[in-house]
């Protein structure tokens, strides 16, 4: 996959077959936002389902991943609480998915629940606004290779606009740049969360691309 950043156009594109290009228009400038949570998936919504186009060096495939709510049998990380998701294929279960979230900061936990108290992917965290950085170690392989990674919201404001048509407004880009380089790129809309993803890491849970095709 090449990447393309322009001025004023952003244009993903893919030469694996099964998930589409993305375009988006110019960003805008905002208000920083203090409440990560809107931008973030919608962990408390128990029984919401989110379909992604996931991509790997094997092709791809489409996975499902429904909140199931606050995880009962995690610990609280600090004044975070612990989320889990199932995530299926072809109404075959996978594995459940943990996430951990407050006012100001969401982690991706990944296969591995918030029992052990430590934290893994630092997604987003407040203030987020264009040139807002945090920097957060990977600790554990379930997600990506363990790294420290500093974190970048790039764009805010975006409208992206999805092959099918449909169109995400006041959508922010987050990268996420390793020590050896290697970068992740994730595109969260206001009100739904992550929409988009793209890795260098083909051994990650979500491949190395992303993109959200459906929602129920």
């Amino acid at each position: 996959m090449r990447l393309f950043i322009g001025s004023a156009i952003l244009i993903v594109a893919s030469a694996l077959v099964g998930c589409n290009a993305l375009v988006d228009s110019a960003p805008s400038q905002q208000k920083p936002v203090l409440n990560i949570e809107e931008y973030y998936l919608p962990l408390k919504s128990i029984g919401t389902s989110y379909a992604y186009c996931r991509k790997n060096s094997t092709g791809a495939d489409t996975i499902w991943m429904t909140m199931q709510g606050n995880d009962a049998s995690g610990l609280m990380m600090g004044n975070q609480a612990c989320y889990s998701a199932d995530m299926t294929k072809m109404n075959l279960y996978l594995n459940n998915f943990y996430y951990a979230m407050n006012d100001s900061e969401a982690y991706t936990l990944g296969k591995v629940s918030c029992g052990n108290n430590e934290k893994y992917w630092l997604d987003l965290k407040a203030p987020l606004m264009v040139g807002q950085q945090w920097k957060f170690n990977n600790s554990n392989g379930s997600y990506y290779i363990q790294s420290r990674y500093t974190a970048e919201v790039t764009r805010r404001g975006v409208q992206m606009k999805m092959p099918d048509g449909k169109t995400y407004d006041d959508v922010a880009e987050v990268v996420y740049t390793s020590q050896s380089g290697d970068s992740t790129v994730k595109w969260f809309a206001r009100g739904v969360g992550l929409i988009y993803s793209t890795s260098k890491q083909p051994d990650s849970d979500f491949g190395e691309e992303m993109r959200l095709v459906g929602q129920k």
